[in-house]
């Protein structure tokens, strides 16, 4: 993190919306010492809870990037989500629907791909599932999962699959760190009306349709690898 221009970035943006550091402190919610401190390149002395309130008020947003052996962390992140993604396909399927992973749609100039695509031959009704590692933008998770519920039916025409109802849902890892995330916001998430126990209850039994479900789910346990596997001394012979 470049915290000289980090604090460069906070001044300029702030003197632009013609705000003292203290009416600055007042919208973001924190104290002026922690604003001054930021434009004077002291931005490690502050929790990233703060940063990112700040640069929020100044109607930015912040955006932190860990960078560790290249690609490989890119290759480590799509495996846990593979991994997690894989979990929750095999509880879906024997429970009863049928689930397709990584399902591209292209409609109307928007393009992506939806993480798991779940239908239940018995009632019509169609889960669209956006699988979460972790949690960085909740307005673009949002946007992403409206998206994609929005065009599913499109999606899932390859399939025939007769769909009399669209559900979004979001699982994320259960994890310490993002429930206190999602704590944080818990407003943002009204829309799903069915969390938790509750909605894996219902993916079990679908009855009256939620807005939206939201649960978390631990992944696959690791498989320790040969380096970590204790070491057995064998008798030496007589």
């Amino acid at each position: 993190m470049n915290v000289e221009r980090l604090g460069r970035i906070a001044r300029v943006l702030r003197v632009r919306e013609r705000l003292t550091q203290e009416s600055l402190a007042e919208r973001a919610g924190v104290t002026r010492r922690a604003i001054s401190a930021l434009e004077r390149g002291h931005a490690l002395t502050l929790r990233l809870g703060v940063l990112d309130a700040v640069f929020r008020a100044l109607g930015a947003r912040l955006d932190v990037r860990p960078f560790w052996n290249g690609p490989e962390l890119d290759r480590l992140l799509d495996a846990a989500h593979a991994a997690l993604g894989a979990s929750v396909k095999q509880r879906l399927e024997r429970w009863g629907w049928v689930v397709r992973v990584e399902v591209s749609y292209s409609r109307y100039g928007e393009r992506g791909r939806i993480d798991l695509l779940a239908w239940h031959p018995a009632t019509g009704i169609l889960v669209v599932i956006e699988i979460k590692t972790d949690l960085v933008d909740v307005q673009d998770l949002l946007g992403s999962v409206d998206s994609k519920a929005r065009l599913a039916r499109f999606a899932v025409e390859q399939f025939g699959w007769d769909v009399r109802a669209v559900v979004p849902a979001i699982v994320f890892l259960d994890d310490r760190t993002i429930r206190n995330r999602v704590a944080r916001v818990d407003a943002l998430f009204d829309r799903f009306s069915l969390r938790g126990r509750a909605a894996t209850l219902w993916m079990r039994t679908p009855g009256t349709l939620p807005s939206g479900l939201l649960w978390y789910t631990a992944g696959p346990p690791a498989v320790p690898s040969r380096s970590s596997a204790p070491r057995v001394r064998r008798p030496r012979a007589a």
